[in-house]
């Protein structure tokens, strides 16, 4: 009857912390008779966008924006997995004893490697 309940309820929260709907966005002013044109690509591995005002005769502006990444050590990963799975562990086994600890490390270590690939993106 639990597992009915947490696997969509899990599915539900690891689809909604991957989705990039809530980036900022980004407005662009171009001259009159021009148009902003915009260009996703990768520079040296990094996901970068190009904005380039176009028009007939007009001068290019060309703007650049990074996206910032931060890097995380695969130690600190390790500790983030970990520590969601032995908090997950220790609710479990209050609630339903050693099988419950099993069950509540797996869905903790299952967690947590999510919110990691997530943060990873």
């Amino acid at each position: 009857m639990r597992m009915r309940i947490i696997l969509p309820a899990a599915a539900l929260v690891a689809s909604l912390s991957a989705a990039s709907a809530f980036a900022d966005p980004i407005v662009v002013s171009c001259g009159p008779g021009q148009r902003a044109v915009v260009r996703n690509t990768f520079v040296r591995g990094e996901p970068t966008t190009s904005v380039t005002c176009a028009g007939a005769g007009a001068e290019h502006r060309t703007a650049r924006y990074y996206g910032e990444r931060r890097h995380r050590s695969w130690g600190k990963s390790a500790l983030i997995i970990g520590g969601s799975a032995g908090t997950g562990a220790g609710i479990g086994g209050l609630v339903a004893g050693k099988k419950g600890a099993l069950v509540g490390a797996a869905l903790g270590g299952g967690a947590g490697s999510l919110y990691e690939g997530a943060k990873r993106r």
